[in-house]
């Protein structure tokens, strides 16, 4: 073989050498500058259990059942014995120094809370666009601050209806059902929220027993409404003006205000 033809070879062999540097540092160039973020991937969906704020809301709620039923159980047992037994005169607080109370409007502030999860649940189901859109803390904090809206509303109305209509002791006694009937619908409510929040309570069975605890309440109230203010059958006509304009109207009000609400968040956010 002659001289050129090695001088050949070794020219074609350089050749396929530099090439196979040049893929090489390509090669090392390009993983280099690549992405190492890796693919996108799609955000977990909002979970009520993953929240802090949450939790910690829940763990308040609870702190405050257990000091109520280990240090004012004889508060909570004086309200449930009078709720049942009619009096002309007011006794809530006949065994119980009047500074226990406290332990009512706590239990009425924690039923506050728990209704504005349970409507909080049920328009996470029924509008999903609603959350979306708005931050979860914002519709929490909006559903809680509706019913102590609705509370506060209550409060006043009867104070001012029944300040007209009757004398001082039985309005005393009504207030006292009243808020027994949100301390103990807010025993009920506890459970239900927890099982809704942690354990993904089905939907429709929330609504069911959430609207089962909604009638036992009111059918309380009207119970109390019959015993307290229209004994005589002759009154009926007038209970049912009382306790629908009072205690029904309000709360068909504050549902077509929170749709209101939802609507507004929406165009807003």
């Amino acid at each position: 073989m002659t001289d050129d033809c090695h001088i050949g070879f070794n020219y074609l062999q350089e050749l396929h050498e530099q090439q196979q540097q040049q893929i090489d540092q390509a090669l090392v160039r390009s993983m280099q500058t690549a992405d190492l973020s890796g693919m996108k991937g799609e955000d977990l969906p909002y979970l009520l259990r993953s929240d802090h704020v949450i939790s910690c809301i829940l763990l308040v709620c609870f702190i405050l059942f257990t000091l109520a039923l280990r240090n004012g159980k004889k508060v909570l047992y004086q309200h449930m014995k009078n709720f049942f037994h009619h009096k002309k005169r007011s006794s809530l607080f006949d065994d119980v120094p009047n500074s226990d109370s406290r332990y009512v409007l706590a239990l009425v502030t924690v039923t506050c809370i728990l209704s504005g999860f349970c409507l909080y649940d049920y328009f996470s189901d029924e509008n999903k666009m609603l959350f979306q859109l708005i931050p979860h803390s914002i519709l929490l904090s909006v559903y809680i601050g509706a019913f102590a809206l609705l509370i506060l509303y209550k409060w006043g109305a009867y104070n001012f209806v029944n300040w007209i209509f009757f004398d001082k002791e039985k309005q005393k006694l009504w207030m006292i059902a009243f808020f027994d009937i949100l301390v103990g619908a807010g025993f009920l409510l506890f459970p239900l929220v927890l099982l809704a929040v942690y354990f993904d309570l089905n939907a429709n069975t929330a609504k069911i027993l959430i609207f089962i605890i909604l009638g036992f309440t009111k059918i309380m109230l009207f119970y109390k409404c019959i015993r307290n203010f229209f004994p005589h059958i002759h009154g009926s006509f007038h209970l049912i003006l009382y306790f629908c304009a009072l205690e029904i109207v309000p709360d068909l009000f504050l549902w077509k205000g929170i749709g209101f609400i939802n609507n507004v968040l929406i165009l807003k956010f």
